[in-house]
């Protein structure tokens, strides 16, 4: 039965639960985090001399020693165990074996390619444990004709079909910039995971699980999908508007220039669009035939975005925030930079971002977790340094 634990008034439903981190990078370190996170043994093994590659990716914390300093490994390693194991030789592989054998999940991140390499098929782990959870998190899956291949986030987002969709019409499309499929992955593997263990309760067996990035993504498209498979509509780029083709087509979502920025609009009903219409003072607009349908008023976007741009054009970000939103009702927001989103109101009030002391006075600031939870809450642990806890578990295996 998945174990609670009792501190700082938190029930944490993973307590009592070993996780064994074979994996490096975002994906598979950002699930184990989150495992951690719930109570969560999570052990990560790195490979010697550097670890875990992340570590050597700024921005760099000044003042903590090398290795120590990544920012990116600090976020998506926190409250976890590192041990220093050179796994992929045979000795290596011996003690990561005999190390399996005591956890309950297996966090690993080997595309196909490092298993032909080394000979580890899918059921070398829980063959030998059929109680064992092993959750595989790669670009590909392990299957395919991609499977071998090496991918980062410009190349899923370009298969999974989301650069086709970010920029001007006619025009090169554009990155998405950060590890958002990275992200998605490790938050769904971290999901899947707890699955499993529900279902070894009830059936008292493990399983082996693959969680790829491409399909994440490809799961995530909803009407974009449905628009070329429904309606044989091919969704374009539009740069700052909506989509306007097929029924989906429509006009009020549309980012526009105002005095200090720049502001987005999500009108897609039909009672926001006639208090848009109210708001900028064109009530004639509501029962003008050129405009009373979604499809209509997606051909004319270009001048409706005028109409609107003239009234947004001497106010500033935040009047027109606290104006459409307080008193019209109409979903808008100002475009923030992330030293914006940092100070946000909302976020500030929520709690969502906090410092966490690193250590010499190294303080910086990280997300928390995107849910609040009446009767219980994260444990946000400090990363470790590199091979911290070596001697802990391999003095006994």
């Amino acid at each position: 039965m998945l174990g609670s634990h009792q501190g700082n008034g938190n029930v944490l439903p993973l307590n009592g639960i070993r996780v064994l981190e074979v994996s490096e990078g975002v994906a598979g370190p950002y699930c184990g985090r989150y495992l951690a996170s719930m109570g969560a043994e999570v052990v990560k093994i790195e490979r010697p001399p550097h670890g875990d590659w992340s570590r050597e990716i700024g921005p760099f914390i000044e003042g903590l020693p090398i290795g120590d300093n990544s920012a990116l490994y600090s976020y998506n390693n926190q409250g976890k165990k590192s041990v220093l194991l050179e796994w992929t030789s045979s000795e290596g592989f011996q003690k990561l074996q005999s190390m399996v054998s005591e956890f309950d999940v297996l966090l690993e991140d080997w595309d196909l390619a490092l298993r032909d390499e080394i000979g580890i098929p899918s059921g070398k782990f829980i063959d030998s444990d059929p109680r064992l959870i092993e959750i595989s998190v790669t670009p590909f899956g392990l299957s395919g004709p991609y499977a071998s291949w090496k991918s980062s986030p410009i190349v899923q987002l370009a298969l999974g079909g989301y650069l086709y969709l970010t920029g001007e019409r006619g025009k090169e499309p554009l990155m998405l910039p950060g590890r958002q499929p990275d992200y998605l992955t490790g938050l769904n593997a971290s999901a899947a995971i707890h699955i499993a263990l529900w279902e070894r309760d009830r059936s008292g067996s493990g399983q082996f699980l693959e969680m790829s990035m491409l399909e994440t993504l490809a799961t995530l498209h909803q009407f974009t999908m449905e628009m070329t498979t429904f309606e044989g509509v091919l969704r374009m780029r539009n740069g700052n508007q909506w989509q306007r083709e097929s029924s989906f087509a429509s006009y009020g979502i549309t980012t526009l220039p105002c005095s200090d920025g720049y502001i987005c609009f999500g009108i897609s009903t039909e009672d926001q669009w006639e208090r848009l219409c109210a708001m900028i003072g064109r009530t004639d607009l509501i029962d003008d035939p050129d405009y009373d349908t979604r499809i209509k008023r997606a051909d004319n976007s270009e001048y409706l975005d005028t109409l609107v741009t003239e009234w947004i054009a001497d106010r500033t970000r935040q009047e027109i925030f606290v104006e459409t939103s307080e008193i019209w009702g109409l979903p808008t927001a100002p475009i923030l930079d992330m030293a914006e989103v940092v100070k946000d109101d909302q976020f500030r009030y929520r709690e969502i971002f906090y410092d966490q002391d690193l250590g010499d006075s190294q303080v910086v600031t990280f997300p928390t977790y995107p849910y609040i939870a009446s009767k219980m809450k994260p444990n946000i642990g400090l990363p470790p340094s590199l091979g911290e806890h070596t001697e802990d578990f391999l003095a006994t295996n």
